[in-house]
Protein backbone atom coordinates (compact mmCIF):
# COMPACT_ATOMS: atom_id res chain seq x y z
CA UNK A 1 0.00 0.00 0.00
CA UNK A 2 2.84 2.42 0.75
CA UNK A 3 4.18 1.90 -2.76
CA UNK A 4 0.77 2.75 -4.19
CA UNK A 5 0.65 5.95 -2.16
CA UNK A 6 4.05 6.99 -3.48
CA UNK A 7 3.05 6.10 -7.04
CA UNK A 8 -0.17 8.13 -6.73
CA UNK A 9 1.94 11.09 -5.66
CA UNK A 10 4.21 10.67 -8.69
CA UNK A 11 7.12 9.55 -6.50
CA UNK A 12 8.03 6.54 -8.61
CA UNK A 13 11.52 5.94 -7.20
CA UNK A 14 10.09 5.62 -3.69
CA UNK A 15 7.25 3.47 -5.01
CA UNK A 16 9.72 1.14 -6.72
CA UNK A 17 11.70 0.80 -3.47
CA UNK A 18 8.54 -0.15 -1.57
CA UNK A 19 7.51 -2.73 -4.16
CA UNK A 20 11.05 -4.12 -4.03
CA UNK A 21 10.76 -4.47 -0.24
CA UNK A 22 7.48 -6.35 -0.67
CA UNK A 23 9.17 -8.71 -3.15
CA UNK A 24 12.00 -9.36 -0.68
CA UNK A 25 9.34 -10.65 1.71
CA UNK A 26 7.41 -12.60 -0.95
CA UNK A 27 9.00 -13.02 -4.38
CA UNK A 28 5.74 -14.57 -5.64
CA UNK A 29 3.61 -11.48 -4.91
CA UNK A 30 2.32 -10.94 -8.44
CA UNK A 31 0.69 -7.57 -7.67
CA UNK A 32 4.03 -6.19 -6.42
CA UNK A 33 5.73 -7.31 -9.64
CA UNK A 34 2.97 -5.64 -11.65
CA UNK A 35 3.15 -2.42 -9.64
CA UNK A 36 6.93 -2.36 -9.86
CA UNK A 37 6.58 -2.74 -13.61
CA UNK A 38 4.22 0.22 -13.69
CA UNK A 39 6.67 2.35 -11.68
CA UNK A 40 9.40 1.41 -14.16
CA UNK A 41 7.18 2.43 -17.09
CA UNK A 42 6.65 5.82 -15.51
CA UNK A 43 10.43 6.18 -15.18
CA UNK A 44 10.95 5.14 -18.82
CA UNK A 45 12.66 1.89 -17.81
CA UNK A 46 10.65 -0.22 -20.24
CA UNK A 47 12.88 -3.31 -20.43
CA UNK A 48 12.77 -3.66 -16.64
CA UNK A 49 9.03 -3.04 -16.65
CA UNK A 50 8.48 -5.86 -19.13
CA UNK A 51 10.55 -8.22 -16.96
CA UNK A 52 8.36 -7.42 -13.97
CA UNK A 53 5.17 -7.87 -15.97
CA UNK A 54 6.46 -11.21 -17.27
CA UNK A 55 7.12 -12.33 -13.72
CA UNK A 56 3.65 -11.22 -12.63
CA UNK A 57 2.16 -13.20 -15.53
CA UNK A 58 4.25 -16.25 -14.66
CA UNK A 59 2.63 -16.21 -11.23
CA UNK A 60 -0.88 -15.28 -12.43
CA UNK A 61 -1.01 -16.20 -16.14
CA UNK A 62 -4.72 -15.41 -16.52
CA UNK A 63 -4.58 -11.88 -15.11
CA UNK A 64 -5.87 -9.63 -17.88
CA UNK A 65 -4.61 -6.44 -16.22
CA UNK A 66 -1.04 -7.77 -16.06
CA UNK A 67 -1.27 -8.79 -19.72
CA UNK A 68 -2.61 -5.37 -20.71
CA UNK A 69 0.23 -3.66 -18.84
CA UNK A 70 2.77 -5.87 -20.61
CA UNK A 71 1.30 -5.02 -24.01
CA UNK A 72 1.32 -1.31 -23.20
CA UNK A 73 4.99 -1.46 -22.18
CA UNK A 74 5.84 -3.33 -25.40
CA UNK A 75 4.00 -0.72 -27.46
CA UNK A 76 5.84 2.12 -25.71
CA UNK A 77 9.16 0.36 -26.29
CA UNK A 78 8.36 -0.06 -30.00
CA UNK A 79 7.65 3.66 -30.33
CA UNK A 80 10.94 4.71 -28.73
Amino acid sequence: MIGNIYASAGRFDEAARQYGKALQIDANFAEAHNNLGSAYVMKGRLAEAMQEYQEALRIEPDNIRFLANMKLARAKAAIK
